[in-house]
């Protein structure tokens, strides 16, 4: 079985073969590495999981899962102190002790490559063990952090999304969408990810259709395509004088290198 394991910063689909109780404390396992984590979803599909999960946390090691949680809060407190310090271009997001007290991995944000040399020197020497600064992208972020998408619904990334797609500016084109931020983009600031998901769709439906600012001829007079909506079927021209008409698909037809509207 795959499970969703949330870390400070990040999450990851774990195997596990025993049915955790959901935001229950688990003993995981990611590279050798032995770190807390909170049970989340259940995948509903195969995925390549990223480490396994060993057993839930034992309410007799209680104190142990305190210790080390405050040893957390005290890192990310210290290790944000030192960023400001050094005036660092990143977002401290969280962080993450090994069970075994050895290893601290600190989560960041940021949008350029950041020079943290001297805070590794810092870190080191404050709390005595291995350091490792991992920079977790936007979307894994908003993943973890969770949230409502324009669609109403649980984020994407926050319910079944493991890897996450490459979108571009393109998916968006194709699908006749006027290009504005905010209607595009996610709460993590990216591209949205449906754009990705339904591109396929539009490129083969698209064929089928004008390009905007094709002539159609409608009988009237002609006509230049100003909107073409795919999932109504109604393409949405403008004439000379201004007014506008909403005409079917079904309705036109290509003639060389024009459109004819035709009696159905």
């Amino acid at each position: 079985m795959l499970y969703f394991v949330k870390f400070h910063g990040i999450k990851y689909p774990m195997e596990s073969s025993f049915t955790p109780e959901p935001e229950e404390h688990l003993l995981c396992e990611v590279k050798d590495e032995v770190f807390i984590g909170r049970a989340g979803r259940k995948l509903q599909y195969d995925v390549e999981p990223k480490g396994s999960i060993l057993r839930p946390i034992y309410e007799k090691e209680g104190d142990k899962l305190r210790r080390i949680r405050g040893d957390e809060e005290t890192a990310l407190r210290y290790c944000k102190k030192r960023i400001k310090h050094y005036n660092l271009e990143m977002k401290l997001i969280g962080v993450d002790k090994e069970w075994n007290d050895k290893r601290y991995k600190f989560h960041f944000l940021a949008n350029k490559r950041v020079d943290f040399r001297e805070l590794v020197k810092d870190l080191k020497d404050k709390f005595g063990c291995i350091i490792e600064l991992r920079h977790i992208g936007m979307r894994d972020n908003a993943g973890n952090t969770g949230g409502i998408g324009i669609c109403g619904r649980p984020l994407c990334c926050s319910t079944f999304l493991v890897e996450k797609p490459s979108v571009s500016l393109e998916e968006a084109r194709d699908q006749d969408i006027y290009i504005s931020p905010s209607k595009i983009s996610g709460p993590c600031g990216r591209l949205l990810c449906c754009l990705a998901y339904e591109h396929e769709f539009y490129k083969e439906v698209s064929q089928n259709f004008p390009e905007r600012g094709d002539t159609v001829v409608t009988g009237k007079d002609e006509s230049t395509v100003l909107y073409r909506n795919m999932i109504t079927r109604v393409v949405t021209v403008s004439y000379e004088n201004e007014t506008q008409e909403e005409i079917s698909i079904d309705e036109i037809e290509r003639k060389g290198d024009k459109w004819i509207r035709v009696k159905k």
